[in-house]
Formats: structure tokens, sequence, C-alpha cells
């Protein structure tokens, strides 16, 4: 599914994304395309997607590739770094489009995509918070313990708003 003469121009992030991987020499798939596609509109709605639900979504706009390609997709393009997935509460994994990693960045936000995750544990709502809201608890760690923490891999689990007891 690369970009033909009816369809529509790709977004932005996904041309970077195509970008990075053919700078990164790996080749561009209808199913890496489809799969781009469907993680950045997801991304654009802030919508937290899960492999099977990618999947579903890839069926919709190319029938042709089948769910274990989408499955073997996600895992390729995660180790390219052009995605990233971040583990929710229970076994969901969910995964966002990566930005080009810029010069300079906090040492906790290295695999991090823009922003970290909570969860209600209650509802399942899943909300982005800037990694930057972890930057004292990234520091005490770090001088206390020596741990480099990775907001952009697991969500961090609590009570919504929503949820909270009075």
């Amino acid at each position: 599914m690369p970009p033909s003469a009816e369809s529509p121009a790709p977004s932005p992030r996904v041309a970077a994304a195509v970008a990075r991987l053919r700078s990164a020499g790996e080749r561009l798939t209808p199913a890496r395309y489809a799969v781009l596609h469907v993680v950045d509109a997801a991304d654009l709605a802030d919508e937290h997607l899960t492999a099977e639900q990618i999947g579903t979504r890839v069926a919709d706009v190319e029938p042709s590739v089948h769910r274990a390609t989408v499955y073997r997709t996600l895992t390729a393009l995660v180790e390219t770094g052009v995605l990233s997935h971040v583990h929710l509460g229970g076994t969901a994994t969910v995964y966002h489009l990566t930005e080009p990693p810029p010069a300079e960045q906090h040492e906790h936000d290295a695999h991090d995509h823009g922003h970290a995750h909570v969860q209600c544990h209650v509802c399942g709502r899943v909300l982005d918070v800037a990694p930057d809201v972890f930057d004292e608890v990234a520091a005490r760690l770090r001088a206390d313990l020596g741990f480099t923490l990775d907001t952009g891999h697991a969500a961090l689990l609590g009570r919504c708003r929503d949820c909270r007891t009075p």
C-alpha cells in the first residue's frame, strides 16, 4: 500500500517514519505502510490501540495483509525504533509512532515517544502525561538506587478522578 496516484499523501509523521525505515535499509511493505497509517490515525485521535485492534483496522484498509503479518510488522517496527509499545495494567500492550530522538532529551525519555501513560485500574482509562511529570521521581531513583527510569515503557496504575472515592 505504498502511496499511489489516488491515495492521499502520508501525514508528516508517517512520512518521517518511512524516511527513518528507508535510512535504516528497511523495506516499506504494504503491511508496514498500513500499520503506520493505522497507528498514526490512532495517535492523532488520542487512542491507545492493542495489536489486535491494529490488526482489525489494518484488515479494513488492506484486506490482503494477514493478521500474523501485522503482529510480525509491529515487532519489526518496534525493533527499528519507528514504533514504541507501552505495557498497560494486565496484559495489554499498546503502540505509538515514535518521534526521531531530539539532540537533547531527559535520560529517562530516551525510548519515549513524547509522553508517558497512567492508567486507572478501576475503569481502565489511559491518560497521556508529559514525561517531565516524573522528573523528580526519576532523579530520586537515580540518586538513591542508580536506577534509570523509562517512563515510556509501562503505564503507572492508580485511580482516575472519576473513580476516586470522595
